[in-house]
């Protein structure tokens, strides 16, 4: 596997829609397919019989154009909701990780990937819902991010622009407007180590743009903008011309010199 490579990616809008995946998971997911497929060609199994994949994080990320620490935040996505199960190993004498092994659910591949459905192992929770019979959604086009300004400030923080953020992020915006939900994201971000959250930063952004965060943010633009009105309503007091009062008083004392001599000239 590791001198193998993929052509494509495998992607599927259902699968994301019917599971609330994030684009990031999807693409984890959808890599992950491809990966078992080449397992499958190969005839990778372990000792039950069961079909797997093995890719390193590095090669995941690498393919799906994500950093290592989204790509295991986005599997333990998966492996939470029921989509796959890892087994996780490690080297003998150690806590140093070897590869880990992808199963993944063969009702969830026969639904949305019939052509890749693998004989995996069942050895996993059943989903809250039998997504094997959810009927496919109709195909809905991306999401966006409506305004500029939020697009280019939520990005500029590594948020990552999917469907379920660019929803949230217009919805925010038609109620508080674009300035108080861009400062609401640096508010958010104020004084964050963007490397210290494990969850990534769509998720931390979004969880801190709720109705209290973006109401303080309302406030502070509204004292900013009277205190710059006030500011500018202030009557500026005239300046006191130095090099001017000086000219007047040499003027003033010359004047003085010149009245006292002319009198004293007339006595004399």
């Amino acid at each position: 596997m590791k001198n193998s490579k993929i052509g494509f990616i495998k992607f599927n809008v259902n699968l994301m829609d019917d599971y609330e995946l994030k684009v990031g998971e999807t693409l984890v997911y959808g890599a992950l397919v491809s990966f078992t497929n080449m397992s499958i060609l190969s005839n990778t199994k372990d000792e039950q019989g069961h079909v797997y994949a093995y890719p390193p994080i590095s090669k995941i990320a690498n393919i799906t154009g994500q950093s290592e620490r989204s790509v295991k935040s986005h599997i333990q996505v998966l492996e939470r909701k029921g989509l796959m199960t890892v087994k996780r190993s490690y080297k003998e004498g150690g806590k140093e990780k070897n590869v880990n092994h992808y199963y993944l659910r063969a009702e969830v591949l026969k639904v949305y990937f019939p052509a890749d459905t693998p004989a995996v192992s069942d050895k996993i929770a059943k989903p809250k819902k039998k997504h094997s019979e959810v009927k496919h959604k109709e195909f809905s086009q991306s999401a966006f991010i409506a305004n500029a300004k939020i697009e280019k400030w939520f990005t500029h923080y590594e948020g990552e622009h999917n469907n379920n953020s660019a929803r949230k992020l217009n919805q925010l915006e038609d109620r508080y407007g674009a300035k108080t939900v861009v400062k609401a994201i640096h508010n958010a971000m104020n004084g964050v180590n963007i490397e210290s959250l494990s969850q990534g930063t769509t998720g931390f952004m979004l969880s801190r743009l709720k109705d209290g965060n973006l109401e303080d943010a309302q406030r502070q633009l509204k004292n900013e903008k009277e205190s710059q009105e006030r500011f500018m309503n202030e009557s500026i007091s005239p300046q006191f011309d130095y090099k001017a009062a000086l000219k007047k008083e040499k003027r003033d004392n010359k004047t003085v010199a010149d009245n006292i001599e002319k009198l004293l000239g007339g006595v004399l």
